[in-house]
C-alpha cells in the first residue's frame, strides 16, 4: 500500500509540473518579446546641432553641398573624435552592447587605437540635412548615452568651426564660402532611438506569422476522405412552430376561436384561414377575424376561395371585380378593393371569374399581391381553400404567414396531424390548428381527452367544451 501511495504522489507531482510547464506558443511569444526588446540594444540616443550661413539670401547650392560633404567626411569624424576625452573615445570604440553599457577594459580584436574606433562609431551614427532652402544645416549624432551624444555633437561643431577658421586664415577660397555660425546650443533626446526600419519589418512579419500559425492550429480539422452521411447530424432548414387550440371532444366556442385568432394575428400581418373539411366555416371564421381586427387597425380581407357562398356574398354586386381579375392581370388594386358593409375592413371578393382549389393557390402573382397588400395594411386576412390539396403553396410559404387550419372536434386527432404534416411539407413554418366545437361525439371515446402538445404554456390548459349544437360562423359573415 505504501508503494502505491508513493507512486500516486509522484504521478500527482508530475501532473502539476506538466501543468506549470509553458506551452510551445507561450515560448514563441516570449521569444518574440525578447527579440523586440533586444532590437533596441545597443541603446542609441541622438543629439542635434545646427549651423546657419551668415548671409541674407539663399547661399549657392554648390556651397551647401560642399559643406555637407565636409561635415560627413571621415577626416572631420577623426577631428571630432580627437576632441573627446579618452574615456569617451574608449566607450565609443567598444563595439556592441559592451560599449553601450560602459563595460570597458577588454582587449580589442582589431588592434586599432580607441580614437579610430570612436571615429568610425561617430560616422555610423552621423547625418546632415539642409533646411530652409540651404540656409541651415542640421547635424544629428548618435551615442550610447545622452551625455556622450551631446558631447559628440558639440565636438563635431567645434571641429568644423576650427577647420573653417583655419581655412579662412590661410585664404583658401574664402570668397566662395559664406561664413557659418552655430545656431543655438546642441540638444539631445533622452528617449532611445527606435530600431531600424528593417528590424521593425522583420519583427512585424514574425508577429503576423505567429498569429496565423496560432489561428491555424486552433482551427477545427477539416473532414477529408469518404464520410458516412448516417453518422453526421441532420441540419433542419428553418423552424416549424405549431399551436393547438382545442382538442378532440373539447373544441373551442366560435367566439373564443375568433378572439384567440385575432390575438395571434396581432403578432403577424398575414393570416391565412383554411380547412380541409369545413370550407364554409373557415370562410366565416376569416370574415369574423377580419372584422374584429378592423376595429383598431387597417385590415383587408382577401376572398381567395371562389367556391364559398359566404365569400360570394360579401359585396352587393356579384359582378364586381376581385381576386380572379387581380391575379390574372385583368384589373388593378383600385378596381378590386371594396368596403365591407358590416365593418371598417376592406374586402377583395372572389371576382366574376371566381376560382378555387390548387389553381388559385398556385397562381404566380398571388405571392406578389399578398406582399403588396401586407406593405399597405396592418393585417391581411386570407380566406383560402384547402392548402393541403395542392403542392404549389411554396410561394405563399415564403411570405412566412400564420396559417390557421380549422377542424371539427368530433374528428379523430390523426386528421389534424395529417393536415399539419401536409402544411409542413409545403414549408409553412407557423401553423395554428383549431378544433371547433360541433356538438357531435368524437369518433373514438375518451374518458379524459388529452390535448396535443403546444409550444405555448397558455394553450396547454384544458378547455371545457361548450354545449352548442352547430357552428354559426358561416351565417354570421
Amino acid at each position: 500500500m505504501a508503494h502505491l501511495d508513493v507512486s500516486e504522489a509522484g504521478t500527482a507531482r508530475w501532473a502539476k509540473a506538466s501543468a506549470r510547464r509553458p506551452t510551445v506558443w507561450q515560448m514563441a511569444v516570449a521569444l518574440l518579446v525578447v527579440a523586440t526588446l533586444a532590437a533596441f540594444l545597443p541603446l542609441r540616443f541622438t543629439a542635434s546641432a545646427t549651423l546657419a550661413f551668415d548671409v541674407g539670401t539663399q547661399p549657392p547650392a554648390a556651397a551647401v553641398r560642399g559643406v555637407a560633404q565636409l561635415l560627413a567626411s571621415r577626416e572631420l569624424a577623426y577631428e571630432a573624435a580627437a576632441r573627446l576625452p579618452a574615456a569617451d573615445q574608449a566607450r565609443l570604440a567598444e563595439p556592441g552592447l559592451a560599449g553601450s553599457l560602459g563595460i570597458l577594459g577588454r582587449a580589442r580584436a582589431d588592434g586599432r587605437p580607441a580614437s579610430v574606433g570612436a571615429a568610425w562609431r561617430l560616422m555610423d551614427g552621423f547625418s546632415v540635412s539642409a533646411l530652409q532652402g540651404g540656409r541651415v544645416l542640421h547635424l544629428s549624432v548618435a551615442g550610447p548615452t545622452p551625455a556622450l551624444a551631446l558631447r559628440s555633437a558639440e565636438a563635431y561643431v567645434a571641429a568644423f568651426r576650427a577647420l573653417d577658421a583655419q581655412a579662412r586664415a590661410a585664404g583658401e577660397e574664402t570668397g566662395a564660402l559664406p561664413a557659418l555660425r552655430q545656431d543655438g546650443a546642441a540638444q539631445v533626446a533622452y528617449v532611445p532611438d527606435p530600431p531600424r526600419t528593417l528590424t521593425l519589418g522583420l519583427l512585424a512579419a514574425a508577429a503576423v506569422g505567429l498569429l496565423l500559425a496560432r489561428r491555424r492550429s486552433v482551427a477545427p480539422p477539416e473532414v477529408s476522405g469518404p464520410v458516412d452521411g448516417a453518422e453526421l447530424p441532420v441540419q433542419l432548414e428553418g423552424s416549424h412552430r405549431i399551436l393547438w387550440l382545442g382538442a378532440p371532444g373539447a373544441g373551442l366556442d366560435p367566439a373564443q376561436a375568433v378572439t384567440r385568432l385575432a390575438a395571434e394575428a396581432g403578432q403577424r400581418s398575414l393570416l391565412i384561414v383554411t380547412s380541409d373539411d369545413m370550407p364554409e366555416t373557415a370562410a366565416g371564421c376569416a370574415v369574423a377575424v377580419a372584422r374584429s381586427l378592423a376595429q383598431e387597425a387597417g385590415v383587408v380581407l382577401v376572398a381567395l376561395d371562389g367556391a364559398s357562398h359566404v365569400l360570394g356574398g360579401l359585396v352587393a354586386d356579384p359582378w364586381a371585380p376581385g381576386v380572379g381579375e387581380l391575379l390574372f392581370g385583368v384589373a388593378g388594386f383600385g378596381e378590386t378593393i371594396h368596403r365591407d358593409a358590416a365593418s371598417r375592413a376592406h374586402v377583395i371578393p372572389p371576382g366574376r371569374d371566381g376560382r378555387s382549389g390548387p389553381s388559385v393557390v398556385g397562381a404566380e402573382r398571388l405571392a406578389l399581391v399578398l406582399e403588396s397588400l401586407r406593405r399597405t395594411y396592418d393585417h391581411v386576412v386570407v380566406a383560402a381553400p384547402s392548402l393541403c390539396a395542392g403542392r404549389n403553396g411554396q410561394r405563399i410559404a415564403a411570405l412566412d404567414p400564420v396559417v390557421v387550419c380549422l377542424g371539427a372536434d368530433s374528428a379523430p386527432a390523426t386528421v389534424a396531424v395529417e393536415s399539419f404534416d401536409a402544411l409542413a411539407e409545403q414549408r409553412f413554418a407557423h401553423v395554428v390548428m383549431v378544433s371547433l366545437a360541433t356538438g357531435a361525439a368524437p369518433d373514438r371515446e375518451e374518458a379524459d381527452p388529452v390535448l396535443p402538445p403546444s409550444l405555448e404554456a397558455a394553450s396547454s390548459s384544458r378547455i371545457v367544451r361548450p354545449s352548442r349544437a352547430e357552428l354559426p360562423l358561416a351565417g354570421a359573415a
